[in-house]
């Protein structure tokens, strides 16, 4: 790091104190201001300063590091705007309006005085390695339970924002949508009104969030009514918070769009730009190759899902690539499509044998094109999975962590890039099975693969490599990130409550950290990582050393 970086980041943090050292008087300026409000409802003076104060904080708090006070500041300046604009506030609006804020800021107050990722380090290299939490609503009056549920949220890297007041909801979707609305389903309003509201928003915003209801009432008519208003979750209080995030988890993937990688090898620019485009269209992430020599290349560092080609090329024919491809192991069940004019039928039989998996010819329709590549692709990924993946958790299994690594290694050596490994291990987890039930201990696991899945980036690969020890590959990374950044991780982890009949209980993990330092061989540097975890449990657990 240069001196003049450091100078930069002494200068950052010189700043992040000095709004520290001034948050609880800005605090107070925006709860006076309100009591100005609530005594002086009419005051459209008190209320452009009001709005002033919570504007300023929601744009400095995360500048600084304080995201969640930065986002709360943006959800009361959001509700109070259509009164600045006119709105009439009601007694029961304007009391919901400052307990919510009185009580927000007085928890602010006595916990989020500590920044996160401020400023100053995000100057650094190392902190390129940012994460892009999915935002939570959650909508209810019991204060006790929102808090556990934050809590437990926040460990797992979700952003989250109370909204205790019912009314508040549709201006804050208005001002910021969330990826999913946790609500209760009985409110002062009526039994039924967290349904109703969400009826009410999805109506005037003409679009669906997801949503997860909860409720003390576990009656087949409660859920009947979260059914009917499209509810993708339902949990009785008290909450299980991890099962609630499994539920979370497995809404986001099931509305995340599905990228699959195209290559499309022509040597005609255009004409596979034109089909790239058509691709695109319908969501795949696709690599034009027009240079057939570097196929390997390609193969290796974008991994296709499927690949695209002509029959007919300069320098060699789409049947000899087809044959080049199926030579490699790790290619053998990767979708071949020929896309040609070619309408011998004993040509189109060549290139099948050859390999490929089916042959269309052109011209063809881009819906024909679109669903045919897509239900292959969507075939591969399947099958893939099955192989792949660990039944338990959904992570690499053994084997492919494995081939996964020696790749990396492989494209960072090329690129002169860093790649760092983690050994992770969980603390005496023969006795969470032994005292808890092995139901439980598989919960564990579920929950640590599902914490470094969230937390980390996607291009982090992360895998179960046996019993209770997973391997996270950080490709870009040196090992001082990745244990700064795998630290993070194992403190949310060990906060995480796990249910069973016996009650809650928390677990810690400790890791081993290597790096392309140490060796450029896999097998020697997963006993790097291995031995450096080794250390860690040695030392007392619960903790990351480097080797």
């Amino acid at each position: 790091m240069s001196d003049k970086n450091d100078s930069l980041q002494e200068k950052l943090r010189a700043l992040e104190a000095v709004f520290l050292q001034k948050l609880p008087s800005k605090i107070h300026e925006i709860l006076s201001t309100l009591q100005e409000v609530q005594d002086r409802p009419d005051d459209r003076e008190a209320m452009v300063v009001l709005h002033r104060h919570l504007h300023t904080m929601a744009g400095s708090a995360g500048t600084f590091g304080f995201a969640e006070i930065g986002a709360q500041a943006r959800v009361f300046e959001a509700v109070l705007k259509p009164h600045l604009e006119g709105k009439p506030w009601t007694v029961e609006e304007l009391n919901a309006y400052s307990a919510d804020m009185n009580r927000y800021f007085d928890y602010a107050l006595k916990h989020d005085t500590t920044p996160v990722n401020g400023v100053a380090e995000s100057v650094q290299e190392e902190e390129r390695y940012i994460s892009d939490p999915h935002l939570i609503y959650l909508v209810d009056e019991d204060e006790a339970q929102n808090q556990e549920i934050t809590d437990q949220l926040e460990h797992f890297g979700y952003e989250v924002v109370r909204i205790s007041h019912l009314r508040a909801l549709a201006t804050a979707v208005a001002s910021r949508r969330p990826h999913v609305i946790v609500i209760e389903l009985s409110f002062p309003e009526g039994k039924i009104a967290g349904a109703e509201e969400i009826a009410r928003i999805k109506q005037i915003e003409r679009f669906r969030i997801p949503t997860v209801f909860v409720s003390r009432s576990s009656s087949f008519e409660s859920r009947l009514l979260a059914v009917r208003a499209s509810g993708d979750g339902y949990f009785t209080k008290p909450v299980d918070v991890v099962a609630l995030t499994e539920r979370i988890e497995g809404i986001l993937q099931f509305h995340e769009n599905k990228s699959y990688r195209v290559l499309i090898i022509d040597d005609d620019a255009v004409t596979s730009k034109f089909y790239g485009a058509i691709l695109r269209d319908a969501g795949m992430n696709v690599y034009l190759l027009n240079d057939p020599t570097q196929l390997l290349t390609v193969m290796t560092d974008f991994r296709p899902e499927l690949v695209l080609m002509d029959v007919y090329m300069p320098v060699c024919s789409g049947v000899e690539l087809s044959r080049m491809i199926r030579q490699d192991n790790s290619y053998v069940d990767v979708p071949i499509v020929f896309l040609s004019s070619e309408a011998d039928r004993a040509k189109q039989l060549d290139a099948v044998r050859a390999g490929a998996d089916d042959f269309i010819t052109k011209p063809v329709a881009p819906e024909y094109l679109k669903s045919s590549l897509y239900s292959r692709a969507e075939r591969y990924r399947s099958l893939r999975a099955l192989i792949m993946r660990d039944g338990l958790t959904g992570l690499y299994n053994h084997t492919a962590i494995k081939e996964q690594l020696a790749s990396e290694i492989s494209q960072a050596s090329r690129n002169g890039a860093p790649l760092a490994l983690a050994m992770i291990d969980l603390d005496h987890f023969k006795e969470i099975n032994d005292t808890y039930g092995h139901p439980a201990g598989d919960q564990v696991l579920r929950t640590l693969a599902r914490l470094l899945r969230q937390r980390l980036r996607r291009s982090d690969l992360v895998g179960r490599y046996g019993g209770e020890e997973f391997a996270v590959i950080f490709p870009d990374t040196t090992a001082t990130m990745a244990r700064k950044v795998l630290d993070q991780v194992r403190v949310a982890f060990a906060k995480i409550q796990h249910h069973c009949e016996n009650g809650h209980f928390s677990v810690s993990f400790s890791g081993g950290v290597a790096d392309l330092e140490s060796t450029i061989d896999a097998a020697e540097l997963i006993d790097a990582a291995d031995a450096a975890m080794y250390v860690s449990k040695q030392s007392g657990r619960n903790r990351i050393s480097m080797a």
